[in-house]
C-alpha cells in the first residue's frame, strides 16, 4: 500500500519555492563553459535608449522595423530575453543604473520627486568608481538625474549634452583619443522617446517635434496594410486592476487615459509605425557609435553594454507610453558584447535581469572594483561568459508610485495600493500578452501565495517601507 503524504499551505508553498530556484539553476547549467579570462581591464561602452521595449529589436523577432547595429551587437555577444527596468519611468530607472539602488530608496518613485543622494551612494556611484579606478571618464547625452547625479558632479571628466545626432562624433572623438588607461564612456540617446509627441502630431491644433509631425504625415499617407498591425494583446486585460486605469493621465504630453478611449486602430497603426521609424533612426546614430569603435581598432579592447530606461506599451492594451508594469513597459532590451571574451550569438532566457540593479555590478566587476557590499543587484560576468550562476534571485522586481511587481520564471504578480482588485498574477508561459489575471481562481491561490512571499521577502531586504502599508499577507 502506497503511503499517502498530505501537505498543509505552509509546505506547498515552500515546494513551490524550491521548484522556482531549481528550475533557475537547472536552465543556467544549460550554458557551456569556456570563455577566457580577461587579465587587462577593457574599455567600456554603456550605451542607452529612451523608452524603447524589448521586442523593438529586429533580433528579437520583430518584423516591422531593421535595427541593424543593434542586432549586430546581440550577435556578437549576448542578449537577455528578460531584463526589466526597476521603475518604469526616466528619472528613477536612469537613478537606478548610475547607482546600483532602488530609487524609492532615496526618495523617488516617479518623475518629479526630490531625491536624497546620501554621501556613500554618491561615492559609489557608477562614474565615480570607475573614476577613482583610473578609468577616463565621458557622459554623452540624456541625462534626467538629480543634481547630486549629474555627470560632472559624479565622477564623469566630459559631459556632452547633445541627445542626438551629434552624441556619435563626440563619443568616438573621446574614445579614439590616445591615452594610457582605459575610457568609460556614457551614450545617452533620447529616441525612441519622442514617442511621446505622436499624440499633439495627430492634434492639428497643437504644436508638437517637427520629426514626430513629418513621420505622423508619413504615416497617415500610407495605405494600412503598409503600417504594423494592431498588437496580438491590444484588447483590455479580463479583470485588470483598476488602480492602473484610475492612474492613466489626461494632462500629460501623452494623455495615456484620452488615447485608450479615443484612438482608432488607424491611430494606433500610425503610432506603431512612428515608434518603429524613431527606433531605427536611434539605432542608426548607434551604428555611426560602433563603426567608430572598429574603425579606430577599439572594438575588441572594449566591452559594449546596451539597456533603455523603460520601455513603451506600444498600442498593448490600448495603451501608449510608460509607468506600467505591463512587459512592453517594463521590459527593456539588454545587450553586451566582448568579442573573444563574451561567445557571439547567445539568447539567454533563462536569467531575471535588473538593469538598474545588475548594470553597476557587472560594470565594475569588469573593471576590477569590488562590488559594494550593499547592493542588491549581481554581475552579469559570470552569465555573459558562460559560467554557471546558482546564486541569483529567483525573481526581479519593479516599483513605481502607484504598486509592485515581481517577476518569477514563470509569473508575473503586482500589487496595487488602490483600486478592485488590488492583485494580479498572470501566467507569462500560457499568457504572453497578459490578458488574463488568475487571481480569483483558487488553483492558483498557492502560487499566488508564493509569490506574496517572496514580496515580503524583497520588502524585508531591500528596506522597503511605502510597500509596506499596500502589500497583501499571505493567506
Amino acid at each position: 500500500m502506497k503511503a499517502v503524504v498530505f501537505l498543509g499551505k505552509e509546505g506547498r508553498m515552500r515546494i513551490l519555492s524550491f521548484l522556482y530556484r531549481s528550475a533557475l539553476i537547472a536552465c543556467t547549467f544549460g550554458f557551456v563553459a569556456g570563455a577566457a579570462s580577461e587579465t587587462n581591464r577593457p574599455n567600456i561602452l554603456f550605451i542607452m535608449t529612451d523608452q524603447h521595449h524589448a521586442k523593438m529589436l529586429s533580433s528579437a523577432g520583430n518584423p516591422y522595423l531593421n535595427t541593424r547595429a543593434l542586432d549586430r551587437i546581440a550577435e556578437s555577444g549576448i542578449r537577455f530575453t528578460n531584463a526589466y527596468a526597476t521603475n518604469p519611468v526616466c528619472v528613477p530607472s536612469r537613478i537606478s543604473i548610475a547607482t546600483g539602488m532602488m530609487a524609492g530608496r532615496l526618495g523617488v518613485l516617479d518623475n518629479g520627486m526630490k531625491a536624497e543622494i546620501p554621501e556613500r551612494i554618491k561615492a559609489n556611484s557608477l562614474g565615480m568608481l570607475l573614476k577613482q579606478a583610473g578609468y577616463d571618464t565621458f557622459y554623452g547625452g540624456k541625462s534626467h538625474l538629480p543634481r547630486e547625479l549629474d555627470p560632472l558632479e559624479a565622477g564623469y571628466d566630459v559631459f556632452f549634452k547633445d541627445q542626438r545626432d551629434k552624441l556619435p562624433g563626440a563619443c568616438i572623438e573621446f574614445m579614439a583619443k590616445e591615452r594610457e588607461r582605459p575610457f568609460f564612456a556614457v551614450a545617452s540617446f533620447i529616441n525612441p522617446h519622442d514617442i511621446c509627441f505622436a499624440y499633439n502630431a495627430r492634434q492639428a491644433d497643437r504644436e508638437g517635434k517637427p520629426l514626430v509631425d513629418q513621420l505622423y504625415r508619413e504615416a497617415q499617407s500610407l495605405p494600412v496594410d503598409q503600417l504594423p498591425p494592431l498588437p496580438g494583446n491590444h484588447g483590455i486585460p479580463k479583470n485588470e486592476p483598476s488602480g492602473i486605469r484610475d492612474n492613466l493621465k489626461v494632462d500629460a504630453v501623452t494623455p495615456t487615459r484620452l488615447i485608450r478611449e479615443d484612438y482608432s486602430d488607424r491611430d494606433w497603426r500610425n503610432y506603431r509605425w512612428i515608434y518603429c521609424r524613431l527606433t531605427e533612426r536611434v539605432d542608426a546614430q548607434i551604428g555611426e557609435l560602433m563603426q567608430g569603435l572598429r574603425d579606430h581598432g577599439l572594438e575588441e579592447r572594449t566591452l559594449v553594454v546596451f539597456t533603455a530606461d523603460h520601455g513603451d506599451m506600444d498600442g498593448s492594451h490600448r495603451l501608449a507610453s510608460k509607468n506600467l508594469f505591463y512587459e512592453e513597459s517594463a521590459g527593456v532590451p539588454y545587450l553586451m558584447q566582448y568579442k573573444g571574451v563574451i561567445s557571439p550569438g547567445q539568447v539567454d532566457s533563462c536569467n531575471l535581469i535588473s538593469n538598474g540593479l545588475d548594470t553597476l555590478p557587472t560594470l565594475i566587476e569588469y573593471a576590477g572594483i569590488p562590488i559594494p557590499d550593499f547592493l542588491l543587484g549581481q554581475s552579469l560576468r559570470s552569465i555573459s561568459e558562460g559560467r554557471v550562476e546558482a546564486n541569483r534571485r529567483p525573481y526581479v522586481v519593479a516599483e513605481n508610485n502607484i504598486g509592485r511587481m515581481l517577476r518569477t520564471p514563470r509569473f508575473k504578480y503586482c500589487v496595487y495600493k488602490t483600486g478592485t482588485p488590488r492583485e494580479s498574477l498572470v501566467d507569462l508561459e500560457k499568457d504572453p500578452g497578459e490578458m488574463n489575471n488568475l487571481v480569483m481562481l483558487p488553483e492558483y491561490e498557492d502560487i499566488l501565495n508564493q509569490h506574496r512571499v517572496y514580496l515580503q521577502e524583497w520588502i524585508d531586504e531591500s528596506k522597503d517601507e511605502d510597500a509596506k502599508s499596500f502589500a497583501i499577507a499571505p493567506r
